[in-house]
């Protein structure tokens, strides 16, 4: 009796049916988990051989690798998110960016200098803390077709590729393709030296120091799409900083846009900037006014042709400059290109703005009045 009890249809006794029951379970509560939770390892390599023209006070060439950035910058991350129910996630970025000729990190010798934060996702929007990019860093890549390719528009105004702010807070919300986004930092940056733009971080007695807003807003359509951002740094470096005092503020306003016809993408946008710092030749005097345009085209799904011109004027001083650049690339694979670009910037009197934002100023920079002309040929790896 008790024998045929202990049994199941099929031969099998309720202990072992149990025991599948159970492991079943367990391999589905496994399978729910993983899918619960993701983590993403991530990265470029984009590397190759450079020559710049005119250097310093002698003018000189130079054969090199950069450092910074090629046709993208070098980076490797990792992306996190895990499905808390009801629709909330938490999620994270931690991005090292380095040099690959010398196996070194950039962002001032940072781990994880380009992004480091974490935060919450939900139909809501997303709420981030940490390391992380100004708003007007999303809002460029709108318009700007070609960088951060080292020879490209935004070499009149750097600050437009590599805007991180450290101890912010960043609030986003997507919906049907409008994105509205607002950031505010509250010691921007304790690493860089001041002359590169460093100041003293989280200041306990002066609530301006250092401090860092930006928002922006976006609609992307898919064949067409705009930005709208503004940018403001509060000063509080000290002596050799652009920005010395907390009184004085860096101010940038910026529309773009871009439209795609066919195989064809045009992109243009405006940056209008009010600079109350120290008035040097590599700071912007007061208020200066910035503009680009370019465009892609492929000809082949597996050739992609770029070019851009950039032009700024600032306000009462011979500082302003012009930018060309262009750039081929052939696409070996989803992931491997190769490429040759080059590009030549056009200074004012006043200016010295560097064709080569590959690497750390100021080893490219020219001359005052002197103009620049770059070539590189490079490859580069996306994993």
């Amino acid at each position: 009796m008790s024998s045929r009890l202990n049994r199941a249809r099929g031969g099998h006794s309720w202990r072992q049916v149990f025991w599948w029951a159970l492991s079943l379970l367990a391999a589905c509560a496994s399978s729910a988990s993983h899918a619960q939770s993701a983590v993403t390892l991530y990265g470029v390599i984009d590397t190759g051989v450079e020559y710049v023209t005119n250097i310093g006070p002698r003018k000189s060439s130079a054969v090199r690798m950069p450092t910074l950035t090629a046709s993208l910058p070098s980076l490797w991350g990792l992306r996190g998110k895990e499905d808390l129910g009801g629709g909330l996630s938490a999620v994270f970025v931690l991005e090292s960016g380095f040099a690959p000729s010398q196996g070194t990190l950039n962002q001032g010798g940072r781990l994880f200098g380009r992004q480091a934060y974490v935060g919450l996702s939900g139909r809501w929007g997303a709420l981030t803390l940490g390391r992380q990019y100004s708003q007007i860093f999303w809002a460029v890549l709108t318009g700007d077709t070609l960088a951060p390719n080292l020879y490209a528009a935004a070499d009149l105004d750097p600050y437009l590729t590599q805007p991180r702010v450290d101890n912010s807070i960043v609030y986003t919300f997507t919906s049907s393709g409008l994105t509205a986004s607002a950031m505010y930092s509250f010691g921007r940056d304790a690493v860089d030296s001041a002359a590169a733009g460093g100041c003293a971080g989280q200041s306990p007695t002066d609530w301006r120091a250092c401090k860092s807003m930006s928002a922006m807003l976006k609609y992307d359509a898919g064949k067409w799409g705009v930005a709208a951002a503004i940018d403001r740094n509060y000063g509080g470096g000290g002596a050799g900083s652009p920005l010395p005092l907390s009184s004085q503020t860096d101010t940038r306003a910026l529309v773009n846009g871009y439209v795609k016809i066919a195989n064809a993408t045009f992109g243009a946008g405006f940056q209008h900037r009010i600079n109350h710092g120290e008035q040097t030749p590599t700071v912007f005097d007061a208020t200066s006014n910035y503009w680009w345009i370019g465009g892609r085209y492929l000809p082949r799904p597996d050739i992609a042709l770029d070019a851009q011109f950039g032009h700024i004027t600032v306000s009462g001083s011979a500082s302003g400059g012009s930018v060309i650049a262009a750039r081929a690339m052939y696409f070996l694979s989803k992931r491997t290109s190769v490429y040759v670009t080059a590009g030549r910037v056009f200074n004012q009197r006043n200016a010295a703005f560097s064709i080569d934002g590959g690497t750390v100023p100021p080893a490219s920079t020219p001359l005052p009045g002197v103009d620049q002309t770059g070539a590189m040929v490079g490859i580069r790896h996306l994993f």
